[in-house]
């Protein structure tokens, strides 16, 4: 894969690149105004300088005579010196020349063409070429009384105009260097202060850690949510978000809500523990867990899990059944011989009455559920399943019944067992969670590729209507979907059955 610029680099180009295009087009503008205001103030000064000549005596007394002055001749030049103009001409109506710099032009017509406006009365500006080549020029009108007798023409070569303007840009040259030295070492400051920021990481990194976070919020079956110091949820996974649906029946999401509508009895848990907490919600256990999140040594929130307790006691049922079964087994291995060795006897020595006697014994449903165990559920994590669970239950005086018709073979898909025992057990938790009658009936019919299992007990409809909202949690339906399941509860007045059918493939024998 080919490596892009660092993130410090990227932002330094950026950084540079805007200050440099910024300083350009200011100074760009900053020059053109410069530009635009010398001229305008060479303007003003041709007609400021034209308005005092057309008030001297001597050029009013030129203008009458319609002759050249040498008096007048050197008093123009001198006007032009002192006020860096490159020629003053005095033309009479006619438009020829009284005076010039250049004394062979006295007499001749006046050039360019752009004087008529002004022997029309009006001061005029203008840009044309002349006997001196390209020139700024104004000109104004000469009058004695309200008659007009000629006209001033000043004017200064855009050669020197152009000096002027170079000259008044030289004072802006020192500041630009400066300004964009400063700007390049701001600009570098910024983008290594952005770049801290953002936990030195490049924009790759950030990407990548962007879509394994949001994958590993969504992803997971525990409700994750992050609040910040004031108790408001600033994100939360997919989990999180139907929790909250189902607590509010509101279709919107938990973000920017309080953490007080996730957990509405907050009073159970202590955020700034950082061990595993019990908390218990609508009749639901849940594990709570929180972790600050800092940033910079400072704590900017919390980050909070909430699991569903029950599928923590399933994985500690789990093994508890496990080791019961293979328990149950061995005591069975030599239990069986030994009953073996006491038939045998009893043939031996003839005692049949003893023999019937003995044999109706060790045949009790009771004792003997582990041995028809055995040959009815060929699966022996289904089969330590049920032991351990008759036991649970008979610590509780309730009397689990299980009848198994046909047999159950192994289970050709080991985590379809996984599946339906979550099943299970997770109904037995909210069952043993709540009053139980002495009896318990379960059956468990195998048929097409199917476990078909029933449920009956006696149990009051008032009492039953806790158990709908236990079996319409996510959790559950979504055991029902991983074991390719259905669910459905019949209640009456007296009896409450619930049915399940769950997809069970059995190894060819």
């Amino acid at each position: 894969m080919k490596k892009g610029l660092r993130l410090w680099t990227l932002l330094s180009i950026i950084f540079v690149a805007t200050l440099l295009i910024t300083n350009t087009i200011l100074y760009g503008l900053i020059l053109y105004q410069d530009a635009q205001m010398v001229q305008k103030k060479e303007e003003e000064l041709l007609l400021s300088v034209g308005r005092q000549l057309a008030i001297e005596p001597g050029v009013l007394q030129v203008l009458n005579e319609d002759t050249p002055s040498d008096t007048v001749e050197e008093y123009t030049k001198e006007v032009a010196a002192i006020h860096g103009l490159d020629f003053v001409v005095v033309m009479n109506m006619e438009g020829i020349r009284l005076t010039h710099p250049d004394e062979s032009q006295i007499g001749q017509p006046f050039k360019g063409g752009d004087e008529a406006p002004a022997l029309q009365g009006k001061n005029h500006i203008s840009i044309s070429e002349g006997t001196l080549g390209s020139s700024l020029r104004g000109f104004v009108p000469v009058y004695e009384g309200n008659k007009q007798i000629g006209v001033i023409a000043l004017g200064i070569r855009l050669d020197s105009l152009s000096t002027l303007v170079e000259n008044s840009r030289s004072r802006y040259t020192l500041a630009l260097i400066v300004s964009v030295g400063a700007g390049l070492i701001v600009a570098l400051l910024v983008a290594y202060y952005l770049k801290k920021q953002l936990l030195n990481l490049e924009p790759r990194e950030i990407s990548s850690l962007l879509e394994e976070r949001n994958a590993m919020l969504n992803e997971t079956k525990d409700a994750v949510v992050v609040v910040n110091t004031e108790g408001i949820v600033t994100l939360a996974n997919i989990a999180a978000n139907d929790m909250y649906q189902q607590l509010t029946n509101q279709p919107t999401d938990l973000a920017g809500q309080p953490i007080s509508q996730l957990l509405q009895d907050k009073e159970q848990i202590d955020f700034e523990r950082s061990v595993e907490q019990l908390y218990r919600q609508n009749g639901q256990d849940y594990l709570f867990s929180a972790a600050p999140i800092m940033v910079n040594k400072r704590r900017i929130g919390s980050i909070v899990f909430l699991r569903n307790a029950t599928e923590s006691l399933f994985v500690t049922d789990q093994l508890a059944n496990t080791t019961a079964y293979a328990t149950a087994l061995q005591s069975q291995s030599h239990e069986f011989m030994n009953k073996l060795h006491v038939i045998y006897g009893l043939v031996d020595l003839e005692a049949y009455n003893e023999l019937k006697i003995y044999l109706g014994d060790i045949l009790q449903p009771e004792k003997e559920f582990s041995h028809r165990l055995s040959i009815l559920v060929r699966n022996p994590m289904l089969a330590g399943f049920f032991i351990g669970e008759r036991e649970k239950f008979a610590e509780r005086k309730t009397q689990l019944l299980i009848e198994i018709a046909p047999e159950i073979p192994e289970a050709a898909d080991q985590e379809q067992t996984t599946n339906i025992i979550n099943i299970y057990r997770y109904i037995h938790h909210a069952l043993l969670q709540r009053w139980l009658p002495e009896e318990l009936a379960m059956s468990i019919e195998y048929r097409n590729q199917q476990l078909t299992t029933t449920y009956r007990l006696a149990l009051k409809e008032e009492k039953s209507d806790s158990l709908e909202l236990v079996f319409k949690e996510n959790y559950f339906q979504q055991l029902l979907k991983d074991a390719q399941g259905e669910f459905w509860l019949d209640i009456t007045e007296e009896q409450l059955i619930i049915h399940i059918t769950t997809a069970y493939e059995g190894s060819p024998t």
